[in-house]
């Protein structure tokens, strides 16, 4: 998308009406030449990842851009842009920039599929993602050289053995219960280390950051006795001790996203957050954000939730320094503000604003509620793909996650298709299927409803239910149309010629498709040979889709992908 420029003018609501109830009204400059194509983009806000964020009465104590003495209407808009203000008493209407960069893409996305890459100044935290090396400390000859080579968040395992409270480096860096030389500046590695060699290289790259560190909490010294409330608290001390005010930490956050410092009573982290988000990356260059993944044996949740409690009873504190991650699973209760952690309280769930995700199915559905309300979220594993395959980290940040683990050793870009950092959603993964050899046309489910054996064919692009796809964390593409059902290959297996249809999600290799930056989808089938194509090159509304050996010039197989609006995933 060009950005270009325009404004937008909320008119007329009071500080206290629900801010969907604001007008929204466009007013055109570059690049857009009519008042009828501005009504058309302000229609399409859900496909542009335009939100209002609120608009509410200013706090006083909220002096960012306001005179403290000025009672200011302030009203936000997140699209990776700075939040704006009017502090006039008297204006109702308040017009604010629109920053360039969208989370989702605007226009088709065409061959070769490549993420955005950041922009500090127009990218807020919570719009990035970040490539991490699982273990970071075990693989390399420095843990700076992964810094050096453009990853920008690394994981860092710490093991509660000995009295490692009274060290001034804290904890040893280990994923089971030895010490050992991992690849930071101690022997052994504690994780002042680690910590000191990326302040170190922040020192000699001014400008960088920040860099996301994750903390896992391993119980591989002594599992009955690891990570008590009280040792979780003293870790999170710790790390606040060694990096100073380098630590960009939880009540900075609050204050940012609300306006006010937290105090009991006042809504959670989790929904300011959700409100407010996290500031520009820009103003937390040379920071250092901290979270914490792990815990006890079986009890991961409870270690985070005793943890939090146990910091936020002790006088003189208010939130954690660091941000909690606790294990969730597919469903996005657990994550949307008022939403409950397993094996955490209600109450202390709505601290958390960062989660930490096996790859599973259906976890798009997670992912995308994680990003939604501007939260962190880990991913790790893999599922059905490999963890280092373009295919899976395609997923991952289409659908929101903003730090993938890999398992592999590898600084792997795809040719800078997926940068080592970027922008979350900046490929869709929820579209329309479109034949770059033929414009308006789509990949079209036939019939009302869901069915086994519905043709799909090509179509002139209506907007239909039945033309749009969510594209699964197993790599299945379900119409929105009914989502039980998968496209699929008829007969079950790929091959040349083999007609394509709806059948039934059932887990089968002929409904997976593994997407490559070439534009091409490849059936699991079969070994990825063949690959979904129109048949003959057709152009005529009926043309049908088949399978055929993957880079033939008989039959068509790259396509555009044009992003479509969310929808809920109930059934399966």
């Amino acid at each position: 998308m060009n950005a270009g420029s325009f404004a937008i003018a909320l008119t007329g609501p009071s500080a206290r009406q629900p801010a969907d109830r604001a007008v929204i009204a466009m007013e055109q400059s570059s690049p857009w030449s009519s008042a009828a194509h501005s009504h058309a983009v302000a229609a399409s806000l859900g496909r542009l990842s335009l939100y209002l964020i609120s608009t509410r009465a200013h706090n006083p104590a909220d002096t960012r851009g306001c005179a403290p003495s000025a009672r200011c209407m302030r009203t936000e808009i997140s699209t990776q842009g700075e939040r704006k203000m009017d502090c006039s008493k008297q204006r109702k209407t308040a017009v604010l920039a629109l920053m360039a960069a969208m989370a989702l893409p605007a226009a088709a996305v065409t061959p070769p599929y490549t993420a955005t890459s950041l922009n500090p100044n127009l990218h807020r935290v919570n719009d990035a993602y970040q490539m991490m090396q699982h273990n970071t400390y075990d693989y390399g000859a420095s843990l700076a050289g992964w810094l050096d080579a453009g990853h920008r968040a690394v994981e860092l395992d710490v093991i509660d053995r000995e009295d490692w409270e009274f060290n001034a480096n804290g904890p040893y860096v280990s994923h089971d219960g030895s010490a050992g030389n991992k690849n930071c500046s101690g022997n052994p590695d504690r994780i002042g280390h680690c910590l000191n060699d990326i302040v170190g290289w922040l020192d000699t790259h001014p400008g960088q950051g920040p860099i996301f560190v994750y903390v896992d909490m391993k119980a591989s010294w002594d599992p009955i006795n690891a990570w008590y409330d009280s040792e979780v608290r003293l870790l999170d001390e710790k790390i606040r001790q060694i990096l100073g005010a380098r630590m960009y930490t939880a009540d900075e956050l609050y204050l940012f996203a609300s306006g006010q410092s937290y105090a009991p009573g006042r809504p959670g982290l989790r929904q300011v957050v959700s409100a407010g988000g996290w500031p520009l990356l820009s103003s937390l260059s040379s920071r250092v954000i901290v979270a914490y993944t792990g815990g006890r044996i079986g009890a991961t949740n409870q270690t985070h939730a005793g943890g939090i409690e146990n910091i936020m009873a002790q006088a003189g504190r208010s939130l954690p320094y660091g941000f909690f991650c606790p294990d969730v699973e597919s469903t996005p209760n657990q994550i949307v503000p008022g939403g409950t952690v397993d094996g955490v309280s209600n109450a202390t769930s709505q601290f958390f604003v960062c989660s930490n995700l096996k790859a599973r199915d259906h976890y798009q559905i997670a992912a995308n509620a994680a990003h939604t309300h501007k939260q962190l979220m880990h991913l790790w594993d893999s599922h059905v793909y490999g963890n280092g395959d373009y295919v899976f980290n395609y997923i991952a940040l289409a659908h929101g996650i903003s730090a993938v683990g890999r398992d592999s050793n590898v600084t792997q870009t795809w040719g800078g298709a997926i940068p080592l950092a970027g922008v979350r959603r900046s490929l869709p993964g929820y579209f329309e299927l479109r034949p770059t050899h033929v414009a308006g046309k789509c990949l079209h489910v036939n019939g009302a409803s869901g069915g086994n054996g519905n043709r799909i064919d090509l179509r002139t692009c209506n907007g239909s239910i039945n033309q749009r796809f969510v594209y699964t964390a197993e790599g299945q593409l379900r119409p929105r149309l009914s989502n039980p059902y998968c496209v699929d290959i008829s007969g079950g297996s790929a091959g040349n010629g083999a007609y394509m249809h709806l059948w039934d999600c059932d887990g089968g290799a002929s409904e997976k498709w593994v997407v490559g930056a070439d534009g091409r989808f490849r059936s699991v089938s079969n070994s990825q040979q063949y690959c979904i194509s129109v048949q003959n090159k057709g152009a005529a509304d009926g043309t049908r889709f088949i399978t055929y050996a993957c880079g033939t010039s008989l039959h068509h197989q790259q396509f555009e992908l044009a992003p479509v609006a969310d929808w809920p995933q109930t059934t399966f």
